[in-house]
This record gives structure tokens, C-alpha cells and sequence, in this order.
């Protein structure tokens, strides 16, 4: 099986840098002015990518197994049981109850799954730099192929758990939906029954009122005209009376007060025509408005009973619409567990069913006994040179990590690699050169290995 070094050093165009410069380069930035260091390691940490045959990824793999994956799963409720009790009950009343108290986005619990030697963060963009192989401790190799084999199977094993999971979610949400729609399709035929009865109802009193209408109409016609004969017959009488009394008054004024009373008397029975009158019109318009008020009192009543069951509809909507979010809420967990396990996953530059990649790190052990993991490294050579050979820059500005994480890497190191031997002086001259042409670059690197040794 063949192995890829990955570089410990790149320059801004991302591509790996002569060996002595990277390792010249770590030195550098671990070990800054007046520092001095007890040793230093060059480590290579073996990393193995194994093709997944489903997908057609990599699912990389700690060789030392100092790393593994945690993740948590939810294990959902037995929802069996609750769904065949709402099926087999009969009465609405009862099933709603349910549907209202059950806690619908509860779990049952949740489980803490191992997946040994597996990469839980995505350093696959380290991939693409190849460089040349660097004088590096290679760290112990722990994973086997059962290791291998079983941590693959836990994983398409866990996936297809929750994929079940996810459809059991939407076969629950099925049976919720149909339970809704037939409840609330007995509330639209209510509904229905209601329009048609009050709308028969209305269409009746309307030809009522019609036909009382064109009733009253005749009868009043008929009974003012009867009414009004007899009263405005007495009215011409009074009238002679009263235009005698005019010309009595234009003879002689002392007739002044009789033409007052007879005005008087006149303006007296105007009114009580006036009134016997508005009697009869007033006793057919009792007649018409009785039923008009009886044909509003329906359409009130009418409306008073849609709203009631549009109220019990708008409460089964909002029910439904409670249960389906809690579901989704717990198939959105789902599928977040989905997104992690797929992550496993990586696309890499490689076509090899298997292969071993070597990621460097250098480690530092002061004088005061302080270690230092200095991780893949961005040279930062455009942006600093030397003022004709003078004024050398500051080495501690001399790269940044390179944008991915490894500090997990980092941090076992520091807590399990830091008796590792010096292996650092063995490549003494290859250091030296390239801490040379950081210095011709315009760095204040010291360009002696011995210079950094207390």
C-alpha cells in the first residue's frame, strides 16, 4: 500500500515547498527569539483512507486509534401502540383527547455510539498537497481490519437505523394526516348541513315575506281607501264651515275669535285623519317587518352555527398542524444525525480502494519543559524581505497555520508524544539549508541547528 506525505510547509500558491524549507520553516515559527529548545520531533501521523463502497467516498481512519467519533442518537418512542388505539376507538371525543395529551415529539431516549479510529473533523482539503517524504517518526499503528471492517458496518448499520427512523416518522405523520382529514371532513359535512338547512330556511321566509308583502300591500290599499272616504267626507263639511266663517270674518272682524276655533277645530281632525291613517299602515308594516325580523334572526343564527364549526375546524387544523411540527422537529434531529454520519464520508483525490497518509506535525520541548505542536504551516514569504540584506524580519511572522483545524492532532500529541527522542539533529544539515534560504529570504532565523538547542 502505497503512503502520500502530506507537507509541512506550502507557499501561497499552495504548492509544498523543498523539504529543508518546510522543516526550516516549523523550526522557525516554533521557536521564537531568545528560545531555546531541550528537543524536537518531526512526527508523521498515520492516517488511513478506505474507500466506501456505497458511496464512493473515503471514510478516513486514525492508524494509532487515538482518535474516535462520540455521537449521540435519539431512540424513538414506541408509537405502535398509539396509533392502533387511536384506529381502534369509535368515538371522536375519545381519539382527540389522545391526539391532544400525547407527547408526540418525546423520545424514548438516547444512545452514545463509538466509532472507533474514525476522523470526526474534514482535513481531506490537506489532501491535495503532496510533498516529498519528510524525516519523520512514524507513530505506532494500532487499526486492524476487524477495526476497519467493524467501524464500517457500524456506520452503513446506523445509518440505515436512522433512515428507518425517519420513515417511521413519515408513516406516523400519514396516519395522523388521515385520522384529520376524516374528522374534519364530518366537521365540512356538518358544515354543509348546517348551510343547506338555514338556507332552506331563509329561501322560505324570503317567499314569505314576499308574499306577505304583495298581501298587505293589497289589503292596505284597500282599508285606507275605505278609511280615508269616511274621514275626508267629515273634512269637506268642516271646510263650508269654515269658508262661511272667512267671509262672516270679512264682513265683520268681531267674528275673529269663532274663525279661530273653527281653524282650530279643522287643524284638530287633519291630525286625527292623519293619525287613524298612519294606524292601518302601521298595522301591516308589524305584519312585514315580524317576518323580516324572523328572516335576520335566521341568517344570524345561520351565521352563529357556521362559526362555531369553523371554530372546531380551525382547532382540529391547529392540532394537526401541532403534532405534524413535533414530528418534523424530531425528523429534523433525524436527519442532523444523517448529515453527521454521512460526513464520515469524504471526497478525495485518490482512486486506491485503500490508502495510508502521512500528516506531519513538529513537536518542541523548551528549556522550561513547555511543548509546542507547530501543525501544517502557509509560508508567508511575499509579504515580508529585507532592506537590503539589513533589518531582518521577526521568524514568528514567518507563517499561519494552514485553514484547517488540527488541534485535536495537536492536543494528543502534547499529551501522549511528548517522550518521544530528538530526531530533529539527525537531519541537521537539511535544517540548516533550509534555514539558510529563509535567511536569504530576509528572515531572522538563527542558521545554526546547535543555536536553538540550550
Amino acid at each position: 500500500m502505497n503512503s502520500v506525505y502530506l507537507p509541512l510547509a506550502i507557499d501561497s500558491n499552495y504548492q509544498p515547498l523543498p523539504v529543508q524549507k518546510q522543516i526550516a520553516i516549523a523550526l522557525a515559527k516554533a521557536v521564537p527569539k531568545n528560545m531555546k529548545i531541550k528537543k524536537a520531533t518531526l512526527i508523521g501521523w498515520p492516517l488511513l483512507l478506505v474507500k466506501h463502497e456505497k458511496s464512493g467516498g473515503y471514510i478516513v481512519f486514525d492508524e494509532t486509534l487515538n482518535i474516535e467519533t462520540k455521537l449521540q442518537f435519539i431512540i424513538l418512542q414506541d408509537y405502535k401502540k398509539i396509533i392502533d388505539q387511536i384506529e381502534n376507538n369509535k368515538n371522536e371525543s375519545e381519539i382527540l383527547a389522545i391526539l391532544k395529551s400525547y407527547r408526540w415529539k418525546e423520545v424514548k431516549g438516547r444512545e452514545e455510539e463509538i466509532f472507533k479510529g474514525v476522523l470526526p473533523d474534514n482535513i481531506v482539503s490537506l489532501f491535495s498537497y503532496g510533498s516529498q517524504p519528510l524525516p519523520l517518526k512514524i507513530l505506532d499503528k494500532n487499526l486492524t481490519d476487524f477495526d476497519i471492517d467493524s467501524s464500517i458496518n457500524d456506520i452503513n448499520a446506523r445509518e440505515n437505523i436512522i433512515l428507518e427512523n425517519i420513515n417511521r416518522i413519515n408513516e406516523i405523520e400519514g396516519k395522523i394526516n388521515t385520522v384529520m382529514t376524516i374528522i374534519k371532513g364530518r366537521r365540512a359535512e356538518e358544515r354543509k348541513q348546517i348551510e343547506d338547512k338555514y338556507n332552506l330556511l331563509i329561501q322560505q321566509k324570503s317567499e314569505e315575506l314576499k308574499n306577505q308583502l304583495t298581501t298587505s300591500k293589497k289589503n292596505l290599499e284597500e282599508e285606507l281607501r275605505n278609511e280615508a272616504n269616511k274621514l275626508y267626507l267629515k273634512m269637506v263639511e268642516i271646510e263650508v264651515m269654515l269658508g262661511k266663517m272667512e267671509l262672516e270674518y270679512e264682513a265683520d272682524n268681531s267674528f275673529q275669535k269663532d274663525l279661530d276655533n273653527m281653524l282650530s277645530l279643522r287643524s284638530k281632525y287633519l291630525n286625527e285623519i292623519q293619525g287613524k291613517l298612519n294606524e292601518i299602515k302601521n298595522k301591516y308594516k308589524v305584519e312585514i317587518r315580524n317576518i323580516k325580523n324572523q328572516l335576520e334572526a335566521l341568517s344570524i343564527q345561520k351565521q352563529k352555527e357556521l362559526d362555531a364549526i369553523d371554530t372546531k375546524i380551525r382547532e382540529l387544523d391547529n392540532l394537526q398542524k401541532s403534532i405534524i411540527d413535533q414530528l418534523e422537529e424530531l425528523k429534523r434531529i433525524c436527519y442532523g444525525e444523517l448529515e453527521k454520519i454521512k460526513s464520515f464520508i469524504k471526497r478525495a483525490p485518490f482512486d486506491a480502494e485503500k490508502i495510508e497518509v502521512i500528516l506531519p506535525f513538529l513537536l518542541v520541548v523548551d528549556t522550561n519543559n513547555n511543548a509546542k505542536v507547530i501543525p501544517p504551516q502557509i509560508y508567508n514569504v511575499k509579504k515580508h524581505s529585507s532592506f537590503f540584506g539589513f533589518f531582518k524580519k521577526d521568524p514568528s511572522e514567518i507563517s499561519t497555520d494552514i485553514n484547517v483545524n488540527l488541534s485535536t492532532f495537536s492536543n494528543i500529541i502534547m499529551q501522549k508524544y511528548i517522550g518521544l527522542e530528538d530526531n530533529l539533529k539527525a537531519s541537521q544539515t537539511t535544517v540548516e539549508q533550509g534555514l539558510n534560504e529563509l535567511y536569504e529570504d530576509g528572515w531572522g532565523v538563527r542558521r545554526n541547528l546547535n543555536e536553538y538547542y540550550a
